[in-house]
This record gives C-alpha cells, structure tokens and sequence, in this order.
C-alpha cells in the first residue's frame, strides 16, 4: 500500500517538475514586463472620497451672478455630509443657472482638490465669444457688422443679448438676410460666431406725383427722390429731392453718418426753394419767395430694443426766406425786414419713440424748439415776432390692427404750442392732405394749431396687375373712411375766423406691387370756405408713387 503511494507521489512530483521547466524555456525567450508599483491614494483628496461633509461652498471666478445669489442656491448641500452624485448635483444647479439666464456656454466645474476645513470649491467658467466672421457681403465693409455683432471686451456671451443684436441688424435696411451659427470654440468656455449676410441695394429712387401743394403756387406737384444708404461702405446716408410745380421750384440734400456702432449719427441737410404765387388775380402781382434751410442734426438711441426704440437728438438749424413784389423786396408779415427778409436760428431739442407689436404700432415725436439770437438772426426791438420763441411740438400716431374685416384703424394727432407771436418760417400750417383734407393745403397758418385724424382701412380686394404683383401681398385694394379736424390760433394777436375745419369722407388705396402704390381721397368740408375752383377746393386730394 505505501509501495503505491510513494509511486504515485513520486509521478506527480515528475509532472510538475517538466512542466515547470518547460514554462521557464518559454519565458526565458521572451522580454520580461515591469511590475507596475502599487498606486497610493490621497484619502484627502475630493476624487477619492465618496462622501464628503461640506461646511461651504467658496465660489471663484464669477461675474455675472453674484456671490449671495450663488450661495442661495448651494444652501441645500451645506453643512451636512453629501455624496459624490450630490456633490455633481450641485455643479449642475449652477450650470442649469447660467444656462437658463442666456449664459449657454457658461458653467460651474469642481476641481480636484484638497478638502481643508470642509470648505469645497466651486470653478465658474463664464464663457466668452472668441472668433466672429462674417461672410456674404458686397459693399457693406465687415467691421460695420462686426461692431454691432462683437461683444464688449471681457463681456459674458449671452444669447439672448446675442440674438437681439441680430435682429436689431436684420432691420437695417442695408441688409436684406442675416444668417448666424454659434459653434463651440477651441477651449473651455468659448464661442465662434459664424454670420452670413446678404445685402439689400443700397440706392432706390422714387417718382412721386400728387395735389399735395398749395394751390396759390401750383397744386400739382412732380418730385424725383433718390438715397443711397451706403456711400462709402460704413453705412452712411445720400439723400436728395427735387420738386417741381408751376410755380415752385425746390430741392433738398441730406447726409447723415453713424460715428459708432450704437447708431449714434451726425447728420447735415440743405434745403433751398423759390416760388411764385400763379393763383388769379395775385399773379399779375408778381408775388416771389425764396426760403433756405440749413440743418446740423446729431441723434442718439438711448434705448433700443427690436420692438421699442427712444431716441433723442439735437439739432442746429438756420432758416432765411425773402419776399418780393413787383419784382421788388417787400415784407408781407409783421416782424419781416423792410428788404422782405426774415432770418431765424433755433435749437430743436427732439425726442421719438416707437414701440411695435404684431398687432400696433405707437409712434411719438416731442420737439422743444428754442429761437436764439446768433447766425445773423431777424431781432426786433418792438413787439413784432422775431427770432427770440419757444414752441413745443408733439406728434403721435397709432396704427392698429384689427379682426374685423382683417382692417386697420390709424389715429393722428399734432400740436404746437408757441409763447408768442412767430414769423412766418415757425408757423403751424391746418388743412390739406396730411392734415384736414377736403380742404386746400395751408387753408389756416398760426403760431399755433392742433389736428387730428381718424382713418379705418378696410381692405376690398386684391386687384393684382400680371408682371407686375410678384408678392403675395400686392394688389391690395382699400377703402379708407376718415374723420377730421383741425385748429389754429395766434398767440398774441386776434385770430381771424375761423379758428377751426373739420370733414368726413372717403379714400381708396392701391398697392399693385411693392415698388408701385396710389391713393386718392375725397373730403367733404364741415365747414364751407370760398375757394378758386382747383380740385383740393372741391375736396379732392391724390397721390402716385414709383419706386425704381
């Protein structure tokens, strides 16, 4: 029996012995691996603990929130022990913080650390947009663009103040489509913008023909209008007019340039006219009149926003006009010189908002116009009108839009109130087609005067023209019922009759294309005044418009 057993062990121990030799063969033919050292964990590291008593939160690196605003939100997880997913909890409440307010690639990271007095840190990286290129356009130079896009510098990017610019830009008229892709940059935090515009034609011309003058120098009126928004690729403005009636001859000039990217704008205007009254019998009379104006203007949007816009401005303006008879020099009004001439320079402090919806429109303009005695100004030392005024005039108007019948409804007022008598240049002007219509254009001049109108516009139809509606708006055809009224008095001197007009009637208009429109109005005068027989006489007021 032990004869067996020593046999057995002997074998086995046989086995093993080969086969031990035959596993060192094997090794010994090949390149021994390192044993790696075994790894030492810092126990009082963060990323080895897996819960971790917090005492605070100490918050670095923020700017745009503050640090009590942060701290409320981390309150829950101090001053008790918190687990890692809890811990990653309240990373993610700051990230979810900055996201929801428009901070998209802003966020919270917690660094691995060294727990000392259980206070843990919390890294705020506020994220910035690195790169902006801009593609696509022709004549408008990309550093205008891009100043309006870029932010300041070290501003946290922000969507939504981001996607505001954007549609600020997208109501430039220079630019007819704004496309914009905001990609992640290189590093942590940051942001690349791509923008790819297209450019709208910078110039458009406009002929215009209408009744729109006074019949005394010629109702019917040609006007060639012409802009150019973009001269010099900085988005500066050309504008100039001519006009042409059978006894009017004038002409404007404007051009305005934006100094910064906040629209601030400086803008110079020339306006020059010479007329003569045609109306029987004061035409054998040979009665002239020549008018200059000259206009600095600097505007400021003070707060602008895609649906509401305040602007203010200062503008400088010198205003001479002479009046002849027979050929001769001759002054017509109190406070005009002996040689026909009245001179004036005022300072219009103006402000203008605007604030639309899909559904309205609220328009308000205030002027403080302030007469001052310099660029060789008309001063009188009696009691006539002269350079030396004040008037304030404000303007409003409201355009809503209504589901019934899919009409609008538009309301206008203005007012000028003056402290004392004016020249002529300053007066405020009642009755014709932007005023009181059904009655002939400057039917009541004062120093001061008040109109409002009521128009419903209702549309009838679209009567679209082939070739020329290619949108799917042209062709609308409307019918405008209107009310109304205006009033106008002297300041120091009696105010002859009548002292106020009013009329009720109908208008049709016309829009077969973007670039072509009409319209034509017919009044009825609540009032009655002799007239000479011209058609604004008998309450009939109209206009055509061709854009190029």
């Amino acid at each position: 029996m032990k004869r067996h057993f020593y046999f057995i062990l002997f074998f086995l121990n046989w086995i093993f012995i080969n086969h031990s030799f035959a596993d060192n063969s094997n090794v010994s033919s090949e390149e021994l691996l390192p044993v790696l050292p075994e790894l030492k964990t810092d126990k009082t590291r963060l990323s080895a603990l897996a819960t971790v008593y917090v005492n605070r939160f100490i918050i670095e690196g923020n700017q745009v929130f503050t640090e009590e605003e942060l701290q409320t939100l981390l309150q829950p997880y101090q001053g008790r022990s918190i687990s890692a997913e809890q811990l990653q909890e309240a990373r993610t409440l700051l990230t979810h913080h900055y996201i929801n307010a428009g901070y998209i690639n802003s966020g919270a990271i917690i660094p691995d650390q060294k727990v000392e007095n259980s206070d843990v840190v919390l890294k705020i990286i506020e994220g910035r947009l690195s790169e902006l290129t801009i593609s696509g356009h022709e004549r408008l130079n990309s550093a205008y663009i891009h100043s309006r896009l870029a932010l300041a510098e070290n501003e946290v990017l922000n969507i939504n103040k981001l996607q505001e610019k954007l549609q600020l830009l997208q109501q430039n008229p220079l630019l007819q489509r704004i496309n914009a892709e905001l990609g992640p940059g290189v590093s942590l935090g940051e942001g690349v913008l791509n923008v790819n515009v297209k450019e709208n034609l910078p110039y458009q011309f406009t002929m215009r023909f209408n009744n729109h003058r006074s019949p005394n120098i010629g109702s019917y009126r040609g006007e060639l209008e012409g802009i150019h928004r973009n001269v010099t690729g900085w988005g500066d403005r050309l504008y100039a007019r001519y006009g042409l009636t059978q006894g009017l001859n004038d002409y404007a000039i404007e051009y305005a340039i934006p100094l910064n990217a906040h629209e601030t704008t400086l803008g110079f205007y020339l306006e020059r006219s010479d007329s003569r009254v045609i109306d029987e019998p004061f035409s054998q009379l040979k009665v002239e009149s020549r008018a200059d104006t000259y206009a600095l203007n600097l505007q400021h949007p003070f707060y602008r926003t895609p649906n509401r816009t305040l602007n203010l401005g200062l503008k400088l303006e010198r205003r001479e006009s002479q009046t002849f008879l027979l050929d001769r020099p001759y002054p017509f009004s109190p406070g005009v010189g002996y040689d026909g001439k009245s001179e004036i320079a005022v300072v219009r402090f103006w402000q203008d908002w605007l604030d639309r919806s899909r559904t309205q429109v609220i328009a308000a303009r205030s002027s403080f116009n302030f007469g001052v005695d310099a660029f060789g100004a008309t001063i009188n030392h009696d009691n006539s009108p002269d350079s030396r005024f004040f008037t304030w005039l404000g303007q409003f108007q409201w355009v809503r839009r209504l589901d019934l019948l899919e009409s609008q409804i538009l309301f206008r007022t203005d007012l000028q109130c003056a402290n004392e008598d004016l020249l002529p240049l300053e007066k405020f002007s009642v009755g014709g087609a932007s005023s009181v219509r059904g009655y002939r254009e400057n039917e009541l001049t004062r120093d001061n005067g008040l109109i409002m109108s009521l128009e419903w516009r209702v549309p009838l139809t679209r009567w679209r023209v082939p070739y020329l509606s290619q949108e799917s708006d042209d062709g609308l055809l409307q019918l405008a019922p209107f009310f109304d009224y205006g009033r106008a008095w002297n300041s120091d001197n009696d105010t002859p009759f009548p002292k106020d007009i009013s009329s009720v009637g109908l208008g049709l208009r016309w829009s077969p294309s973007q670039k072509v429109w009409g319209e034509v109005y017919w009044g009825k005068p609540l009032r009655h005044l002799p007239g000479s027989g011209d058609w604004q006489d008998k309450g009939w007021h109209f206009e055509l418009n061709f854009q190029l």
